[in-house]
C-alpha cells in the first residue's frame, strides 16, 4: 500500500475525508497568462481568444453552428399582396451569384468570430471591373471608426489613425446588437 504522505494525512485528519486538493488547470480572467513576447503586441480581446482554449472552441462551435452548420441560402420574400416572388427568381440568382463570389459562407462565420471577439467585424468591399462586389477583406476591426457628421451619417472611416481612408460604400459593418 502507498502511502499518501504526512500533509495529506493531516488534512484527512483534520479536515475530513474530503478531497482539497487545488484544481490543476489555473484560470486567469483579466491577465494573460503568459510572458511570451509573441502576445504582446495583439489587441487584448484577440489575445484573450488565443489563450483560452475554452473561450477560443465556444467562440468557433458558436460561429460554425450559426453560419456554416446549414449553409447560407438566399429566399424571396413578397413584398406585399399581390406580388409573385416568382417573376423576381433572376434576383436571387444575382445575389446567389455575388454571395458566391465573395464566398460570403466564409465571411459570415469570420464576421460572427470577430463580432464574438471585438463587438464588430468589418470588410473591405473590393469591387471587380464589373463594379460589383468581387471579395471581402477582413479587417482590423479594432482599428476601424466611424466618421460621423452632425445629423448622425457615416461619411467615411478612419482606419490605423488616417482620416477617410475608406468611404462608407467601401466597407460592410456587422455589429453585435443594432445599438452599436
Amino acid at each position: 500500500m502507498k502511502w499518501p504522505g504526512l500533509i495529506p494525512l493531516a488534512r484527512r485528519f483534520l479536515f475530513g475525508s474530503a478531497k482539497t486538493h487545488s484544481p490543476k488547470a489555473l484560470y486567469y480572467p483579466t491577465a494573460t497568462p503568459t510572458t511570451s513576447e509573441y502576445y504582446e503586441g495583439m489587441n487584448k480581446y484577440y489575445r484573450w481568444f488565443r489563450q483560452d482554449e475554452l473561450v477560443r472552441k465556444c467562440i468557433v462551435t458558436n460561429a460554425y453552428f450559426a453560419c456554416m452548420s446549414a449553409g447560407y441560402e438566399t429566399v424571396l420574400e413578397a413584398a406585399g399582396e399581390g406580388v409573385d416572388v416568382e417573376d423576381y427568381g433572376f434576383v436571387k440568382e444575382r445575389v446567389d451569384e455575388f454571395n458566391k463570389r465573395v464566398n460570403m459562407d466564409l465571411m459570415l462565420f469570420v464576421a460572427q468570430v470577430k463580432r464574438s471577439i471585438y463587438g464588430k467585424a468589418r470588410f473591405e468591399v473590393v469591387l471587380g471591373e464589373d463594379e460589383f462586389p468581387k471579395k471581402l477583406i477582413p479587417l482590423q476591426s479594432d482599428k476601424l471608426k466611424p466618421n460621423i457628421n452632425e445629423v448622425w451619417e457615416v461619411t467615411g472611416y478612419r482606419y490605423q489613425g488616417r482620416d477617410g481612408f475608406y468611404s462608407p460604400e467601401e466597407v460592410l459593418y456587422f455589429v453585435n446588437l443594432p445599438l452599436d
